[in-house]
């Protein structure tokens, strides 16, 4: 199976560095940047004839405004999953920094010292984060066969997330995602549960891209 994970393109919050989550706000749309991300993404789709079996987003209007532009000329129905969305950042949402330290002071403190989200009132938790990240991957393996190719527009959160359950790390960490970034991984689902020495051979697991944006790169 390849499964392709796609992070949105840049939204107007991304340009001014305020917090997004799982709310769909003015700030959270795309801008005409990361329209052309998503546009120039499609083309480069189409120039390697690469057609996907299965296509998933984000019910989020900026993940399915990203699928539709890079992906509606596959003609493939977009199937929204809403274990896709994006971390809920709870009073953090649509905030900058400053704004975060100026009107949440105490949250501000105890969060920027440990990135520990149970300090953000509101935001989902580390456990649910981590349980959808397994539950999507878990979807992923079981309901599709190593024939399929799977495109999955998301955020940068959940990706996070997905990657983690994908190398079954107990560890989280730290990616910057870059708007409209690739993530390929090639998975032998049928081996996936085994025990035997599949495990152990990097054929059937492979890590083709991470984070990258081949479709902004082109002269």
């Amino acid at each position: 199976m390849k499964l392709i994970l796609v992070r949105h393109g840049e939204t107007h919050a991304n340009l001014v560095m305020r917090w997004s989550g799982s709310k769909d706000l003015e700030i959270t749309n795309l801008t005409e940047n990361g329209r052309d991300q998503a546009g120039k993404l499609g083309r480069w789709f189409k120039e390697r004839r690469l057609i996907p079996t299965h296509v998933y987003s984000s019910p989020q209007k900026r993940a399915k405004d990203t699928a539709e532009l890079a992906g509606g000329h596959w003609g493939i129905p977009i199937r929204e999953m809403e274990d896709l969305k994006e971390t809920g950042a709870g009073i953090f949402e649509g905030l900058t920094w400053q704004e975060i330290e100026d009107s949440h002071p105490e949250e501000a403190d105890k969060f920027r010292d440990s990135r520990d989200w149970a300090y953000i009132k509101d935001a989902e938790s580390e456990e649910n984060r981590r349980a959808r990240g397994k539950k999507v991957t878990r979807y992923f393996i079981d309901t599709h066969t190593n024939d399929d190719t799977i495109v999955a527009f998301a955020h940068a959160g959940i990706i996070q997330q997905i990657i983690c359950a994908i190398l079954e790390s107990p560890r989280l960490w730290g990616l910057s995602a870059r708007n409209t970034a690739l993530y390929e991984f090639h998975i032998n689902v049928e081996e996936w549960d085994s025990q035997s020495r599949a495990l152990l051979n990097p054929t059937q697991w492979k890590i083709v891209r991470f984070n990258e944006q081949p479709h902004l790169n082109q002269n």
